[in-house]
C-alpha cells in the first residue's frame, strides 16, 4: 500500500464521480517521545491516505479506481504517443512534398516576411535539422532533458521553414507544429489541448464549408465520386439530391467535432471519425479521385492519431487542476479563437482549418496568347488555349504549384499577389494582363466579390497593403 496526499486522492477514469465519505478516525495516539501527532492516517479501498486534524476525504466508492500515479502515467504516455505519431507523420509528409522543402523548382518562395528570406544552403540545412528532430522523436520515449531540447529545436525548425516560405504553412504542418507546442505543457494539459486541437480541425472545417449552395468544389466532387462508386452515375442524381448529400456531410463533419469534445459522447466521435477519414480515403486514394499522395497520409495519421489522444482519462487531476497556469488557458482559448477568426478573413485559411472550402480568395491571371513565350518554360505547359475569336489565356498558377512543389497554391491573397507580380516580370513592361480576383465578404463567407486589375500600379498597391 501507498501513503497518498489528499489532493492526490484516486479518480475514476470512467467517470470521474466522487463522494465525500464519513470516516471514523481513531483518537490520537502517543508518538513514543511523549507527544501526541495531528497526522492520521485512515484506509480506504487499500490506500493509506496521512492527512492532518481535521480534513474531508474525497473518495471513489467505485472499485474502478486508479493510483494517481498510474494515471498521471497514462496522461503521459498519450501525450508522448501522440509527439511520436505527429513527428513520423510529419517526416513521411516531407518526403511527399519534398520539392516544396528542399527548394530545387521553378515556383517561387515567399517569405512569410519579406527580409527574414534565408539563402537556399540555410534553408536545406533547417528542413535537414527538422527531419532528423523528427526521426529522433519518433524513437524517443518522451522524457528527458535530451527529448525536450530535440522538440524546442524541432519546434523552431518547423517555423523557421514556414517564415521562409509560406507555402510550407500546409495545414499538416501546422497541426504538427501545435502538436509540438502542447508537448511543453503538462501532461495531463498538453493531451487536453491536443484534443481540443483535433476537434477545432473538423468544427471549423465544416462551418468553412456551410452556406446556401454547397454542392461546390471538392465537397461536390467527393459526394459526386462516393455515389459513382455504389453505382448512382451524377446525370442520374437530382441536383437537390446532390445538395442536400453536401449539406449532410458538413453536419457529420460538425458533428464529429462536437462529439469528442464532450467526454461522455467522446467514444461515439472516435469511431464517427475513423468511419468519416476511412470513408476520405476511399474517396480520394486510387479507386478514387486519385489525389496526391500526401493527402492519403493526411487522413492515415488522423486514423492513428485520434484513438490515442481522446482515448484513455477524461478528467484532469483534482491535483493538477489546483496549479493551472494562465498560460494553458490562453493557450485553450487561443485554441479556438484563431481558427474561428478565419472564418471572418483574419487567420489564414489552412491554419484555420478551411479545408476543401470554397471560401479562400482566388486570383486569375490571364494574359495574350502572344506573351506566353515570355513566360518560365515549366509555365508554359500551365496555360490554357484561348477561346474562340479572343486571344486571351488563363495561367494557371495552381496546377504549376502541384507540378513544382507536389503541393496546392497556398490559398492567401497576398500570397498569391506576389506569385503574379512575379510571373508579370519576365513579361514587358507594355504587356497587357488581367487579375481577376474573387473574395469572400467578410462576415457572410458564401458571398463573393469580383473585382479585376488591369495595372502594375493597382497590382503594387494590393501588395503593399497585403504583403507584411
Amino acid at each position: 500500500m501507498s501513503e497518498t496526499r489528499p489532493n492526490d486522492l484516486p479518480t475514476r477514469q470512467d467517470s470521474g464521480v466522487s463522494q465525500k465519505l464519513t470516516l471514523a478516525v481513531p483518537p490520537r495516539q502517543s508518538d513514543g517521545h511523549g507527544c501526541s501527532s495531528n497526522r492520521e492516517r485512515v484506509t480506504v479501498n487499500g490506500y493509506v491516505y496521512s492527512y492532518n486534524r481535521p480534513t474531508t476525504l474525497i473518495v471513489s466508492t467505485a472499485s474502478n479506481v486508479t493510483s494517481p500515479t498510474s494515471f498521471t502515467n497514462d496522461w503521459q504516455r498519450r501525450c508522448s504517443l501522440a509527439v511520436r505519431i505527429l513527428a513520423g507523420f510529419e517526416f513521411l509528409l516531407i518526403l511527399a512534398t519534398l520539392r516544396l522543402w528542399w527548394g530545387n523548382n521553378a515556383f517561387p518562395a515567399i517569405p512569410l516576411i519579406r527580409c527574414l528570406a534565408l539563402p537556399i544552403i540555410a534553408d536545406r540545412v533547417v528542413v535537414c535539422i527538422l527531419l532528423a528532430a523528427c526521426v529522433f522523436l519518433v524513437g524517443s520515449s518522451g522524457q528527458g532533458r535530451w527529448n525536450s531540447i530535440v522538440r524546442s529545436v524541432g519546434l523552431a525548425a518547423a517555423l523557421m521553414l514556414c517564415i521562409t516560405n509560406q507555402q510550407r504553412l500546409q495545414a499538416w504542418h501546422w497541426l504538427f507544429v501545435l502538436g509540438l507546442g502542447s508537448s511543453f505543457f503538462q501532461p495531463e494539459h498538453g493531451l487536453q489541448l491536443m484534443r481540443t486541437v483535433l476537434a477545432s480541425v473538423y468544427v471549423c472545417s465544416a462551418l468553412s464549408r456551410m452556406a446556401p449552395t454547397a454542392h461546390q468544389g471538392m465537397s461536390a466532387a467527393i459526394v459526386d465520386q462516393l455515389l459513382w462508386m455504389i453505382g448512382i452515375k451524377t446525370e442520374m442524381t437530382v441536383e437537390r439530391m446532390g445538395e442536400f448529400l453536401c449539406h449532410a456531410v458538413n453536419v457529420g463533419e460538425l458533428a464529429v467535432g462536437l462529439l469528442l469534445i464532450w467526454p461522455k459522447s467522446r467514444r461515439y466521435g472516435i469511431l464517427s471519425a475513423m468511419l468519416l477519414h476511412g470513408t476520405l480515403l476511399l474517396a480520394l486514394g486510387p479507386l478514387g479521385l486519385g489525389h496526391h499522395l500526401a493527402v492519403l497520409i493526411w487522413n492515415v495519421c488522423f486514423l492513428c492519431l485520434i484513438p490515442v489522444v481522446f482515448s484513455g482519462p477524461v478528467g484532469i487531476p483534482y491535483s493538477v487542476h489546483t496549479n493551472q497556469r494562465w498560460h494553458y488557458c490562453i493557450a485553450m482559448i487561443l485554441v479556438w479563437l484563431y481558427p474561428l477568426s478565419g472564418l471572418v478573413g483574419t487567420a489564414d485559411n489552412w491554419t484555420a482549418w478551411q479545408l476543401y472550402s470554397t471560401r479562400p480568395e482566388s486570383w486569375t491571371l490571364r494574359i495574350h496568347e502572344t506573351d506566353v513565350h515570355y513566360l518560365d518554360e515549366s509555365l508554359r505547359v500551365h496555360v490554357s488555349k484561348p477561346a474562340p475569336l479572343d486571344d486571351w489565356v488563363t495561367v494557371k498558377l495552381d496546377r504549376w504549384s502541384l507540378a513544382e512543389t507536389d503541393s496546392p497554391l497556398y490559398p492567401e491573397d497576398r500570397f498569391q499577389c506576389e506569385v503574379i507580380r512575379r510571373v508579370l516580370s519576365n513579361l514587358p513592361a507594355d504587356a497587357e494582363f488581367r487579375v481577376e480576383i474573387s473574395e469572400p465578404e467578410r462576415w457572410f463567407w458564401w458571398k463573393r466579390i469580383h473585382r479585376t486589375l488591369k495595372t502594375r500600379a493597382e497590382l503594387t498597391s494590393e501588395r503593399s497593403r497585403r504583403f507584411w
